[in-house]
């Protein structure tokens, strides 16, 4: 399970599904629950752009043709499934999991489940429970799942309502509601732009559990805003 957090506007989102494109085109599957992407269908467009590397709408570079945007949905539709937010309600965590349940079923090769992010799903604690009890209670259950299925689980999760100094990064200590966010991650990534008028991105790997692929540490990425896809600084 990899937690993924950064202050506002610093392009969390983009990142991972930069990274999840990545991995679809490596054999990966991917659920994806972001209520904050909506419509479906502009989520889907930024994807478009990072598999071609072309805008989805007109500007001062080419934009993808009609052709390339049929190959590349087709090929969407085979890497990935959108859940939409219910319009009648929330949605728990153990609900996002289980809408994805079946189709995981089906899958050949490795799979993946995102929800971006933590705060828009439906929270509900027992009577007596305190927020750090069931945010632990929420991803030891989220856990279960991922290793009976054998997933990866990407959440996002907002630091609290930073203050005044915005210049330094987060850690996940900062993410609202428990320090089971950091003590229960298997991977901490924190994605940070001091300047938001700036394309320069740290990506600071803040935990990798011991035992595990990868190492903490620092990248420094720049955001190409017209395909918005990322690349690492030379």
């Amino acid at each position: 399970m990899t937690i993924v957090t950064g202050w506002p506007g610093s392009g969390k989102s983009e990142w991972l599904d930069a990274l999840l494109v990545n991995l679809c085109r490596q054999g990966w599957h991917i659920g994806m629950f972001s209520p904050e992407n909506q419509p479906i269908e502009l989520h889907a467009s930024k994807w478009l752009e990072k598999i071609t590397g072309k805008p989805f709408g007109r500007g001062p570079t080419e934009r993808m043709t009609i052709s390339e945007v049929a190959e590349c949905a087709a090929k969407l539709d085979g890497w990935m499934r959108f859940l939409e937010p219910p319009r009648d309600g929330g949605v728990s965590a153990m609900g996002v999991v289980k809408a994805f349940e079946s189709w995981f079923g089906k899958q050949e090769g490795p799979c993946g489940l995102v929800i971006d992010p933590w705060n828009e799903l439906e929270h509900k604690r027992r009577r007596d429970e305190t927020e750090t009890d069931y945010i632990g209670r929420a991803i030891r259950a989220i856990k279960r799942f991922a290793r009976r299925y054998n997933i990866a689980i990407w959440v996002i999760a907002h630091p609290v309502k930073p203050g005044m100094d915005m210049e330094k990064p987060p850690t996940l200590y900062s993410i609202s509601g428990s320090s089971h966010w950091a003590n229960k991650a298997d991977y901490g990534a924190i994605v940070h732009r001091i300047d938001k008028r700036s394309p320069v991105t740290d990506l600071i790997m803040d935990k990798v559990r011991m035992g595990l692929p990868g190492q903490e540490g620092l990248s420094r990425l720049v955001l190409d805003r017209e395909t918005s896809s990322y690349r690492q600084e030379l």
